[in-house]
């Protein structure tokens, strides 16, 4: 009689537990994407009876498919989980309007990938005979493959956003210099857009696009705004709120930039003093182990070679 673990090993046992698990996983993925088509497409309807302001569907300001819709309401979860990935990915540089969409399904490929990977190499060159071993390893290497995608978008993302932070002062400098040249706060950002396009890339885009909204007819106050969103920077809010308030209050903006560009110049130095500050104690560890090593062998070495020599050895 076979016990239970035994009778689960048997190939035709997995066989058809398999596929019944992936015709269950097919239904239910069929069925999410008409019940979300259906939902879309009645949405749509209700707004075009019943036009409301303009709310944009996704941070690039596109409306998204009803079919990949669908697939990211899968994937993704609810709203409030798709709109902060979004942003996620927009802050990274990925606004395409399918970014959510490649991003979860590249995120299911690796993990199968990983899983598999695992469990041949676990099978194959480990010779692992024990089947919770391999189970485990296999869900190990799913969980990794899952989370590495996310984790190399993070790297990408603080490297835009430390971009946006460097050349916000050098940003600030120009609207300066522009506005001193009696030139308006949207034809300056035009112009510099422009001219930091070799430098600052990123930021560059960033203030294109925000150029591209006023000129659309979109108001200062949510140009701005929306320009915080894509930099995902502290100084950009501050630089929105002072124009807000310059705008409001009637005060002079031209000083005002002057005096917030001076200070993200002193923050920017500040930075990096703290940068040259902390790198002695980042040398430390590889002086420890891949300097000193050679330094005492090199000092030590023609001793130890005198006293072998001397003792005869």
């Amino acid at each position: 009689m076979l016990t239970i673990l035994e009778f689960i090993q048997q190939p035709e046992f997995q066989f058809y537990a398999l596929t019944f698990i992936s015709v269950g996983i097919f239904t239910y993925v069929i069925g999410k994407v008409v019940q979300n088509s259906v939902d879309i497409n009645r949405r749509a309807s209700v707004k075009e009876s019943n036009p409301a302001p303009f709310m944009r569907a996704d941070i690039s300001g596109r409306e998204p498919d009803g079919w990949s819709e669908s697939l990211n309401t899968i994937l993704s979860g609810n709203q409030e989980e798709r709109t902060g990935m979004r942003k996620f990915l927009s802050l990274a540089g990925f606004e395409q309007r399918y970014a959510l969409l490649v991003f979860q399904i590249i995120r299911l490929l690796t993990a199968m990938a990983f899983g598999v990977i695992v469990a041949v190499y676990g099978i194959q060159v480990a010779e692992w005979t024990s089947y919770p071993k391999i189970v485990g390893a296999s869900v190990v290497g799913v969980l990794l493959g899952f989370y590495l995608p996310k984790i190399l978008v993070s790297f990408r993302r603080d490297k835009v956003c430390q971009e946006h932070r460097e050349g916000f002062p050098d940003f600030l400098d120009l609207m300066v210099i522009s506005a001193d040249a009696g030139i308006s706060i949207e034809s300056g950002i035009d112009r510099v857009s422009s001219e930091l396009t070799y430098s600052f890339p990123s930021l560059a885009k960033n203030l294109h696009v925000m150029s591209l909204e006023l000129r659309a007819g979109r108001s200062k106050s949510d140009a701005l705004d929306n320009l915080v969103d894509r930099l995902g920077i502290d100084e950009a809010r501050s630089f929105a709120t002072l124009v807000q308030q310059s705008d409001e209050l009637g005060s002079s903006l031209v000083q005002a930039l002057r005096v917030y560009s001076d200070e993200m110049r002193d923050k920017r130095y500040a930075r990096a003093e703290e940068k040259a500050m902390g790198l002695p104690a980042k040398l430390v560890i590889p002086l420890g182990f891949f300097v000193f090593p050679i330094i005492l062998t090199i000092v030590l070495l023609p001793v130890v070679l005198k006293l072998y020599k001397a003792l005869g050895i």
